[in-house]
């Protein structure tokens, strides 16, 4: 007799190995999109407190969300052991 069973639970394995990536890139895109916006809103909202015109703060804000949005995707993607 074949045990199907050890053939069965490494299937199992690989496919929530594939959702775990899948969820894994989800949360990090959704961080990234976060923190993007939070300092997008952060510099809107200092441009409005200073009665700016030209909306330099927000222009900034977009600029370090973006900036520490691939901060985050560079650590967290990082190969083990570096």
């Amino acid at each position: 007799m074949k045990d199907h069973g050890r053939a069965d639970l490494k299937d199992r394995g690989q496919k929530l190995s594939g959702y775990n990536d899948y969820l894994r890139y989800s949360g990090l895109g959704l961080q990234m999109a976060a923190i993007i916006g939070l300092c997008i809103w952060g510099g809107w909202w200092m441009d409005g407190v200073l009665h700016w015109k030209f909306p330099v703060a927000t222009i900034f804000g977009s600029l370090v969300g973006l900036v520490a949005a691939m901060v985050l995707l560079f650590k967290e993607t990082k190969p083990k052991g570096h």
